[in-house]
């Protein structure tokens, strides 16, 4: 079994700046075009969901919490989430905000941009 000092050395030289630089620069331009693929999709959500508040009249800090859903749907959705499992995932999220206090007709407005109806 290793010693506690060779598990810390082992850490230590696993972290050192150039290391992790090294690390990180090779994967770059995955993580670039990765970002610019997913991030279009959350802004088109953003946009649609910020509509639906100016309709509700929803003003001031509590539209963080109706953007924050759609960006949870929105994740699921983007990591490959659809049909009944989207669905499902939808029901758990929206009985959190729910229980934050948010409007659920709102949620479930903002829901059916991802297709999910919520009973």
């Amino acid at each position: 079994m290793r010693t506690d000092a060779d598990r810390s050395e082992k850490y230590t030289a696993k972290y050192v700046p150039t290391t992790v630089g090294l690390k990180i620069a090779s994967r770059l331009a995955t993580m670039k075009t990765g970002f610019a693929a997913g991030i279009a999709s959350f802004i088109a959500y953003d946009l649609q969901v910020q509509g639906i508040l100016n309709d509700d009249g929803v003003a001031g800090i509590s539209r963080a919490g109706y953007y924050n859903f759609a960006r949870e749907l929105a994740g699921k959705e983007y990591r490959g989430e659809a049909g009944v499992a989207l669905k499902t995932e939808a029901a758990t999220i929206f009985a959190k905000w729910k229980a934050f206090g948010f409007d659920d007709g709102i949620l479930k407005s903002v829901a059916l941009l991802f297709g999910v109806t919520i009973p």
